[in-house]
């Protein structure tokens, strides 16, 4: 459960294994989410302070295994630098635990608007574990455990409404992206590291063609796609949802909410 790398055979993706992991720990978010319906704001909030530092605990925990396992080096930092783009559902989940005003509502808008996706797309691509530790490894565990959290605490969100997504939300949901993404930039420029996948791209055939035709174009292309994609995305998803689905997302239209904004 706690080998180093190459030490046992991957899990692999779309494999048994690949998709165990996911139906085991969906059908725990699905149970949680049942289980907890009925409870009060107040209530999901006080679970939000100590699931948030449970997480942040479990995050801790890596950090170490790795620190204790591999030479700190910049090889080993892209293996536990909380800098990758669904690392920033941890700094978000926190501030929506804790925070209040302008900034809790910033990090309510990532959790909605990059979180949800950002997850869905890892538990179906766990590019960053599957494909070097078995299923039953602790990193493997944990990668799937804590992209599900990006859905699960998503919907809570959604159903004791805590925030209701708007596409008034753009501004502050890049902003607080900037932040992490920008710290990223830096630190791969100063050690040389692969944070956020800026410099190079991982196992994905077209983003690696054009990164060697033009590094440059690469690493703009990769910013501006996890900048503003996760947002144009999902506020695409939320409209069809809103329109065509009896799931009312937003609660009105967009067209509608800026008219009356606007009297």
């Amino acid at each position: 459960m706690f080998r180093k790398e190459g030490d046992a055979p991957a899990a692999g993706l779309f494999t048994l294994s690949h998709l165990g992991l996911v139906l085991f720990f969906g059908m725990l978010a699905i149970l949680f989410y049942v289980l907890t319906k009925r409870w009060t704001k107040e209530k999901i909030m006080r679970f939000f302070k100590v699931y948030s530092l449970v997480l942040v605990g479990l995050e801790i925990f890596k950090i170490v295994w790795n620190i204790v396992n591999y030479v700190v080096d910049s090889a080993s930092l892209n293996r536990f630098v909380p800098l990758y783009y669904c690392s920033i559902f941890l700094y978000a989940f926190v501030i929506v635990a804790f925070g209040k005003g302008k900034i809790q509502r910033a990090a309510y808008s990532w959790i909605m608007y990059g979180g949800m996706g950002s997850g869905l797309a890892f538990l179906i691509y766990p590019s960053s574990s599957l494909i070097f530790y078995p299923f039953y490894h602790f990193l493997s565990l944990h990668s799937i455990l804590f992209h599900m959290n990006f859905i699960l605490i998503g919907f809570l969100i959604l159903r004791h409404e805590l925030y209701e997504p708007t596409i008034k939300d753009f501004l502050p949901f890049i902003i607080f992206s900037s932040v992490f993404m920008v710290a990223a930039v830096i630190l791969n420029k100063i050690f040389g590291t692969n944070l956020m996948f800026f410099e190079k791209p991982l196992a994905i055939g077209p983003f690696e063609w054009l990164n060697e035709k033009s590094p440059i174009f690469f690493q703009i292309l990769m910013f501006v796609l996890q900048l503003f994609g996760p947002f144009v995305g999902t506020h695409l998803v939320f409209s069809l949802f809103s329109r065509f689905t009896p799931f009312k997302i937003y609660k009105e239209p967009e067209n509608s909410a800026t008219t009356n904004s606007d009297k």
